[in-house]
């Protein structure tokens, strides 16, 4: 496997450790969108309309995040805002879920 497709692989598990992570309460909703941030524009062999769709959703979550700041409620977030945003972490998993895995490219 060369060496960019390990990366590669590497980024991608590093969102799904995130993303799960979150899912079981071990990390904050800022936690998240930071990991989300910095972990996606690694990506640099999915298809810039996947890359899209990803950074929407993480996007998203942001929103959320900012709307709870401003409201004085980030660290336990209301039921609708916890609803939106596991939702958007559903979305989220199932759009890395749906990238084709990397070709071996070292033709072994």
């Amino acid at each position: 496997m060369s060496e960019a497709t390990e990366r590669e692989t590497r980024q991608r598990q590093l969102i799904e450790q995130a993303l799960a992570t979150h899912g079981r309460g071990a990390s904050t909703l800022e936690d998240l969108i930071r990991d989300l941030q910095a972990l996606s524009v690694e990506l640099w062999m999915v298809p810039q309309e996947w890359l899209g769709s990803f950074q929407a959703e993480v996007n998203e979550l942001e929103v959320l995040y900012a709307i709870a700041l401003d409201r004085g409620v980030a660290d336990d977030l209301p039921e609708d805002y916890r609803a939106d945003a596991d939702e958007a972490v559903r979305r989220l998993t199932s759009l890395l879920q749906s990238l084709p895995p990397l070709a071996d490219d070292d033709g072994v």
